[in-house]
């Protein structure tokens, strides 16, 4: 899922739910470019709204987040406020060491899933043999793109998730650009655990963490 949010006098902001093309009927960059279509149109009724907006985007929508970022800049589109991305899924390659260290650890998203669904994302085998795709494409995996210029991020991730290296390796990698990153890691927390505030305290701090980040965004 990747969300707009936009500005408002309390964290209670109005958002804008982007609805792209899904896989497999849609491999990427399908989703990217359905993005980018509702952020021209965005553009196209307020030449300046990219200052009111920030983007979010958890798991497949997280990477999403970044990619169209990533697009973004490569356009020479002003960019958005910030952007908040939870536990982003940006290796499509999982050469990170979380997905062995926290194989068995990760209660959200199994391993011996993530072959499969990157065959998904990338259009089945068939056509990623045909056309030698490679998960670690940048046009696939916003890890291996470029971080310059990008606006400010909040990155959350679990440290008992599979996803853990994708998120810690944005961060680092932003930071090497010199972009204004925080990454804020819930101890032994799963996958997109922001999410679970009803079953989780940590998770509630962490929402309410973000929430206060957003509206210090809103007011710089």
């Amino acid at each position: 899922m990747v969300t707009f949010a936009a500005e408002s006098g309390t964290v209670n902001l109005p958002l804008l739910h982007v609805e792209y093309r899904l896989v497999p009927e849609h491999p990427l960059p399908a989703a990217v470019e359905d993005v980018m279509a509702v952020y021209n149109a965005l553009l196209t009724q307020d030449s300046s709204v990219n200052k009111r907006i920030i983007g979010m985007g958890d798991s497949a929508g997280g990477g999403l987040l970044l990619l169209t970022l990533q697009a973004i800049i490569s356009k020479h589109l002003p960019i958005p406020l910030a952007a908040v991305p939870i536990s982003p899924w940006t290796d499509l390659s999982y050469s990170g060491d979380s997905y062995t260290r926290n194989r068995d650890l990760d209660v959200m998203v199994k391993y011996d899933s993530f072959q499969w669904g990157v065959e998904l994302v990338l259009g089945g085998s068939a056509l990623i043999k045909s056309k030698n795709i490679q998960p670690n494409d940048p046009i696939y995996s916003p890890l291996f793109g470029s971080f310059k210029k990008f606006p400010p991020m909040y990155i959350v991730v679990g440290t008992a998730e599979l996803l853990e290296s994708d998120a810690r390796s944005v961060y680092e990698k932003a930071k090497a650009e010199k972009v204004e990153v925080t990454l804020e890691a819930g101890e032994h927390m799963m996958h997109v655990y922001p999410m679970f505030g009803l079953y989780y305290p940590e998770a509630t701090q962490a929402m309410n963490r973000i929430n206060t980040w957003l509206n210090e965004q809103f007011k710089s």
